[in-house]
């Protein structure tokens, strides 16, 4: 059974000079142990399709389901990471990493123990009771992580979580989210990604998800077949690399300013 199903997705927003397409019939599924990315050029509204499969907004027509349930309000069993850390300036990490908990209703002896293991689990000892201010982007970042984790979530959304940051804090960070979706005692059982990279979305995913320019269709679906370690500098991994570049650029988007080596498309 898929865990998210998109079926005929269309989304539109009205302005003052009419109706505005974001995307038109987006259909696919993301299945337990699945790790997803959505890549495409900008604007092309990968953030939105985000929004749309948590259930923070709703789509203009089509469905989405979570286990079979259509998704019409926030689905809990999701969690969100954010490009901007999006954390409480006036919580400690501590905080900030339980503040899910609390909505939930957890007692205060539950909501301890699990800050306490998401903590250690995503490598933030010793900094419980900073504040956001305190921290470094990558620090700041773990907690947003520290906090969508502690919440167990079956989905992990994320939204460029890693593109505010340097390149150095950014691997280690991919690094850490791959041990964390395949060990089998930690959640989540699968991962969305929405990500400008595509060298990035190559590393992560098993399927990458290629958007048009907007209205946003889906050009293809690609799967990416490589063992794991990924050897970035591999032919394979370039011939990948280069084949969605090229399905974004032929697929009727604006022209790439980065050379398809880098993997790096606007977004």
């Amino acid at each position: 059974m898929a865990l998210i199903r998109v079926e005929h997705v269309d989304k539109s927003f009205q302005s003052r000079h009419g109706s505005i397409a974001i995307m038109q019939d987006i259909s696919f599924e993301v299945r337990d142990s699945d790790f997803v990315a959505l890549v495409g050029p900008s604007g092309c509204g990968k953030s939105t399709l985000l929004r749309l499969i948590q259930g923070l907004d709703s789509p203009t027509k089509g469905e989405i389901y979570f286990r079979d349930q259509p998704v019409h309000s926030t689905v809990s069993a999701m969690a969100m990471v954010f490009q901007s850390f999006a954390l409480f300036p006036w919580m400690t990490v501590s905080q900030n990493v339980g503040f899910g908990l609390e909505a939930l209703g957890w007692d205060r002896d539950r909501i301890n123990a699990q800050v306490e293991r998401y903590v250690s689990v995503t490598g933030l000892d010793g900094f419980q009771e900073a504040y956001p201010r305190e921290l470094s982007g990558g620090m700041r970042q773990r907690v947003g992580l520290a906090r969508a984790l502690a919440v167990e979530p079956v989905v992990l959304l994320m939204d460029e979580p890693f593109s505010a940051l340097d390149a150095l804090t950014a691997e280690s960070l991919r690094e850490e989210v791959l041990q964390l979706w395949r060990d089998p005692q930690l959640p989540p059982d699968a991962v969305l990604l929405v990500s400008h990279n595509i060298e990035e979305a190559i590393q992560l995913a098993d399927r990458v998800i290629v958007l048009s320019r907007r209205p946003a269709h889906i050009l293809a679906d690609v799967t990416v077949d490589l063992p794991r370690p990924r050897d970035r500098k591999s032919q394979a991994f370039y011939d990948l690399t280069d084949r969605v570049y090229s399905l974004i650029t032929e697929g009727g988007a604006p022209a790439l300013p980065s050379n398809p080596a880098t993997g790096t498309a606007p977004g």
